[in-house]
């Protein structure tokens, strides 16, 4: 069986990689990693097309550290096991190219992990989701994660000239007809090689023209533009069209995305803008974007459309609130400023025997008080008077939760 050209034209080394200079400038560390011959697990987290894999391999050929790939949605566990042994035996190190790890199941997470831990294995993963939405935090910690910049229809051209000529093939191909695949593909480099590939299979010793181009080139390639780079700004349009609670331009985008055929990654961008940007202004809203992104992936491509079109209006026409979203970054900025201070003794663990030897009394049970409520300090001593939560009072629910905290707040 004849070798996929997008294998036959991999990079062999990080010189060969097409774009991605944000990656491999004089002091970056997959560079440093190179040049002081030091290994690190990585992620590499991008969308379809970009060179992921190709990178991981390339990096793991510059280090001469032996390496296996590992998919983690169609390998099975024992080879994963094997792979360790193999790892065991290697005096140099090894490397994992752990394909998806997003969907690594708990019974490979949990053969990997101790070997993570002790430096056996080290991996280079790829994925296509947000690692910090979907990937296990005890892997994500032991990692560096790398995001890929999406190509420019520029960087496919470029790509499939300098690949191409490293090869002798059976058709021609003007950078006419190259600029047009470049272009219909919009940023996936492994799927332009795939197109040359046909056409140098099918065509041979023909001269490629754009009626052939047409008749190969599949409506798919046309219906997944929006995967260049324009399809991060679109997802960004939609979620500025919501917040805004124009319906038409929501419609309009989400058209563009639904084209496209990501369900998964528009179920999730709908969901977090029902949290971050409605919130406690439409409670009851947020549980019915979930359970509609949950209907919509039960009955798929092309029915979906209409579930989408509904939340969506109806997300567009709800009161508004990111009070909740503000409190939870002003609160995380404050950890990563180095604000863990001690937790007040009164409301540390005390379901332990010993836990009073430590000082650990003095908690007030609200539910023993009337309303449920009883003034008593949560927030550590440097942070007492810290307010994360700044009412909305363009909510119109807000300030009436806000007026029964202070009612029964007074009754005492």
């Amino acid at each position: 069986m004849k070798e996929p050209l997008a294998l036959i034209l991999r990079p062999k080394t990080i010189s060969e990689i097409i774009g991605q200079l944000h990656l491999f400038n004089e002091n970056s560390v997959l560079n440093r990693m190179v040049k002081t011959r030091s290994l690190y697990s990585l992620i590499f987290y991008g969308v379809p097309g970009i060179g992921k894999t190709s990178i991981a391999l390339a990096l793991a050929n510059d280090l001469n550290i032996p390496h296996m790939i590992y998919n983690a949605v169609i390998d099975r566990k024992e080879q994963l096991m094997s792979i360790i042994d193999l790892a065991k035996r290697s005096d140099n190190g090894y490397v994992i190219i752990l394909e998806e790890v997003h969907r690594l199941n708990r019974d490979k997470q949990d053969i990997l992990l101790p070997f993570l831990e002790n430096g056996v294995v080290h991996i280079f993963a790829t994925t296509t989701e947000n690692p910090y939405f979907t990937i296990n935090p005890a892997i994500r910690s032991r990692c560096q994660i790398f995001e890929l910049s999406s190509l420019s229809k520029e960087d496919v051209f470029k790509g499939l000239k300098k690949r191409l000529s490293t090869i002798q093939l059976n058709t021609k191909f003007s950078d006419e007809i190259l600029k047009m695949i470049a272009e219909q593909t919009n940023g996936d480099l492994r799927a332009a090689i795939n197109i040359v590939d046909i056409l140098n299979t099918l065509y041979a010793n023909e001269t490629i023209n754009k009626k052939i181009l047409r008749d190969v080139m599949q409506q798919s390639y046309v219906l997944s533009a929006d995967y260049g780079d324009e399809y991060y700004d679109i997802k960004s349009a939609l979620h500025k069209s919501l917040r805004g609670s124009d319906p038409d331009a929501a419609i309009y985008y989400l058209a563009r995305l639904l084209a496209a055929g990501d369900l998964e990654s528009l179920c999730r961008r709908l969901i977090a803008m029902a949290y971050e940007d409605i919130g406690l202004a439409n409670p009851q809203l947020c549980s019915r974007v979930i359970a509609a992104c949950d209907a919509a992936k039960e009955v798929g491509f092309p029915e979906c459309k209409q579930i989408f079109a509904a939340i969506v209006i109806e997300m567009c026409l709800s009161p508004k609130s990111n009070s909740a979203y503000l409190a939870i970054v002003d609160a995380l900025q404050d950890v990563k400023n180095g604000k863990t201070y001690s937790i007040p003794k009164h409301i540390k663990d005390q379901s332990y025997k010993s836990a009073t030897k430590l000082g650990r009394t003095g908690y007030l049970y609200p539910h023993d008080y009337q309303n449920a409520y009883v003034k008593q300090q949560y927030l550590p001593n440097e942070l007492v008077s810290k307010k994360y939560y700044k009412i909305n009072v363009n909510n119109p629910i807000e300030p009436k939760m806000n007026e029964y905290l202070k009612k029964i707040k007074l009754d005492k």
